[in-house]
């Protein structure tokens, strides 16, 4: 018996082994980041308190697997300029639905995002006078995949009009 295992595993039966091993691990455990776009806030509606924000994404798939996503964090502030000190956080908060982007592929993602007006700080008054406000997103998308789990950062500034075109 021994010297049928011996006969099986020459060095050179080893080293083909080793190298199928390596090549099967090539094709589906290398990760790329996938590409999340965030192109588009609109407004969604409006409430005696607050009102809707609807935040679209596009995330784009470089992988040869699905990237399966549990939650999506984000944090928006509102106003402008420069300077930080013009900016005010008013929403933040965990998007907690599923969704999946194919292999290769991409996949659109619409997040409704709640405010309070309360929150809107000064960014409020401009708001009321001109109709718009300039907005901050940030966040990541959660992804699952065959070789682990991956945060994949946003970033996007811009301009939501309230007659939704913006």
């Amino acid at each position: 018996m021994r010297d049928r295992i011996r006969a099986v595993l020459t060095p050179h039966a080893v080293r083909l082994a080793g190298i199928v091993f390596l090549a099967a691990l090539a094709g589906c455990g290398t990760f790329q980041q996938p590409d999340v776009e965030l192109n588009d806030v609109r407004l969604g509606g409006l409430g005696v308190r607050g009102g809707t924000l609807l935040v679209d994404l596009t995330i784009t798939n470089p992988n040869r697997f699905a990237l399966n996503a549990q939650r999506l964090r984000y944090d928006l502030a509102v106003g402008g300029g420069a300077d930080d000190a013009d900016w005010v956080d008013f929403a933040s908060g965990t998007w907690e639905e599923s969704f999946s982007v194919p292999a290769r592929n991409s996949a659109q993602v619409r997040i409704p995002v709640e405010f309070t007006y309360a929150g809107l700080g000064s960014a409020g008054m401009r708001m009321l006078q001109t109709g718009t406000f300039d907005y901050r997103a940030s966040g990541a998308v959660d992804v699952r995949t065959p070789v682990g789990s991956f945060d994949v950062p946003f970033r996007r500034r811009g301009t939501v009009s309230l007659s939704g075109d913006g």
